[in-house]
């Protein structure tokens, strides 16, 4: 991976100038992991600020039971600890690969200078914190006030609009959901029954997008 190439045309690093970006070249590390290996536990000392560069890391919350809940997932271009870099504390949730991913990775007080240094850089962070708050709010709302189908019937509908839509087993719809493998199963098989959707091995067509929309009112 060429590490001048990626921080160019990243977002973020747009405005910096060539020297800058090569600085922040030196420093970086290149992470590959593979398909479900931890990056870093809930509560790890936090050293580096990441930037997803290919494949997709899933942000979780594990109980003592090892019930999982995703709280966010993040896709390439998609910065991550950086909270942690801010307040001095441990990392918030567990982070693992949801499929073979590389991250870039930043010191901690490298990063935080640059948003000192670099307004753009630091209001390019704020807008993503907005858009994630949101997003977290969204998700408290729906596992306090909607029923495993509505939350279910709302990921289909992202799924089949979303242009970076990808097949989801059973256990990770269970763990975006806040519930378990056995309910998600339950509530598809309603929703096949009624005509909305058809289950394959490996695979989910929607046939009634709009009745789907209309459960996720509930």
């Amino acid at each position: 991976m060429n590490l001048n190439e990626f921080i160019a045309q990243h977002p973020y690093f747009a405005e910096l100038d060539e020297t800058e970006r090569q600085d922040l070249a030196t420093t970086a590390t290149v992470r590959t992991l593979a398909r479900g290996e931890i990056l870093a536990l809930e509560g790890d000392e936090c050293h580096r600020v990441y930037i997803v560069a290919q494949g997709r890391i899933q942000a979780l919350k594990m109980s003592a039971e090892g019930r999982e809940q995703v709280v966010a997932e993040l896709l390439p271009g998609q910065v991550f600890y950086a909270v942690p870099a801010l307040d001095g504390q441990g990392v918030p949730t567990t982070t693992q690969a949801a499929t073979r991913a590389t991250v870039i990775g930043f010191e901690c007080q490298q990063f935080v200078h640059l948003l000192a240094t670099h307004p753009t850089v630091a209001m390019h962070l704020l807008r993503d914190f907005a858009a994630r708050l949101r997003r977290l709010s969204q998700l408290v709302e729906d596992l306090a006030l909607r029923p495993v189908s509505a939350r279910l019937a709302r990921l289909l509908v992202e799924r089949a609009l979303s242009p970076q839509g990808h097949r989801m087993t059973q256990r990770e719809m269970a763990s975006r959901l806040g519930t378990v493998r056995e309910v998600v199963s339950r509530a598809l098989s309603e929703f096949e029954g009624r005509g909305w959707i058809a289950v394959h091995r490996g695979r989910i067509d929607i046939l009634d997008l709009e009745a789907l929309k209309r459960e996720t009112m509930i």
